[in-house]
This record gives structure tokens, C-alpha cells and sequence, in this order.
């Protein structure tokens, strides 16, 4: 088998999961990703050692995977990327059109795929969404939408929560 590089990022795209709780199909870039923000984090596992009083080594040990995030920051997120990732609405139109925070934040679930620029696509059939609004205001500085999406157990059976496919 040749060896695959996963290299660089072409685009970042997030969208409602299938109805049956498959990977959703219906997917769009919300905007450009910030430089180097980009990333998936998988934690180490967690580890329950159980131990018999009479014995030094565990006689059972028992794994549960590691949390997988991908983090990226938004630079030029518009309205319609805000209520998305964040809820709230939108109201006026033309000058008069502004994004309205929720009162309460809402829960949002979201497929994501990432296309490299070279290597393997990665599909999230299911992830929950924490976004925040940051960055410096001033002459060097750029306000970004900060995305932390969380991988969790799709709902529908026998999906794999996280699949690589070859770039097309």
C-alpha cells in the first residue's frame, strides 16, 4: 500500500446530520478557517484498574476511549454562520440586519467533513458544536468564531463515529 500524507486544509464543512442519524449529506464551508487553527485532539484513554487484595498486577483493566475534538476558528463568519453555531436570530434586513444572542444556549449537533488539500477526508457523523466569539479589536487584531466540535456515538446503528475516505 503507498504511504497516504494527510497535509493542509482545503475546506471545513458543517451541516444537519441525516434524518436516520447518518452522516449528513447536505454539507457547506461557513466561511474561511484562520490560519493554523485547525486541529484534532484525540485524549489518551482512561484507564479502572481492579486489584485483588491477594495479587500485585490488576486482574481486570478496563479502557474507555479518549474524548476526539477538532478546534478551528471562523474569520469571516457572517450572521447566518453565528445563528448557526451559536443560535440566537437574525433580524432587519439591509443596514438594519443584526444577529441576536440566545437568552439560553442551545444544543447543536452537526456531520462535519475535512478536506486536506492531499491525504484522507475525515467525516463526523455527529458531533456537538461549542462555539465562542473572540479576538483582539484594534489595527492588528481579527475577531473569530472559535469552534470546539465534540465527537459523540452516532445515533444511527452501526455507523462509525469518525470514518477516513480517500480525497476524491
Amino acid at each position: 500500500m503507498a504511504k497516504v500524507w494527510t497535509l493542509g486544509l482545503s475546506k471545513i464543512e458543517i451541516g444537519a446530520i441525516a434524518g436516520d442519524g447518518g452522516m449528513g449529506s447536505s454539507l457547506a464551508a461557513l466561511g474561511n478557517t484562520y490560519q493554523d487553527s485547525a486541529n484534532i485532539t484525540v485524549e489518551d484513554p482512561q484507564s479502572t484498574e481492579h486489584y485483588a487484595e491477594e495479587e500485585e498486577d490488576p486482574q481486570v483493566i478496563i479502557e474507555r476511549a479518549g474524548k476526539t475534538t477538532l478546534n478551528f476558528s471562523i474569520m469571516d463568519a457572517d450572521y447566518t454562520v453565528l445563528q448557526s453555531l451559536l443560535g440566537g436570530t437574525i433580524t432587519g434586513t439591509g443596514a438594519t440586519e443584526k444577529w441576536n444572542a440566545p437568552s439560553k444556549l442551545p444544543n447543536i449537533e452537526k456531520s462535519i467533513k475535512v478536506t486536506p488539500e492531499q491525504g484522507h477526508v475525515i467525516n463526523i457523523v455527529r458531533a456537538k458544536i461549542s462555539a465562542k466569539y473572540q479576538g483582539a479589536v484594534g489595527k492588528t487584531g481579527i475577531m473569530l468564531l472559535q469552534v470546539t466540535a465534540t465527537v459523540m456515538t452516532p445515533t444511527k446503528a452501526n455507523e462509525p463515529k469518525i470514518s477516513f475516505s480517500k480525497l476524491a
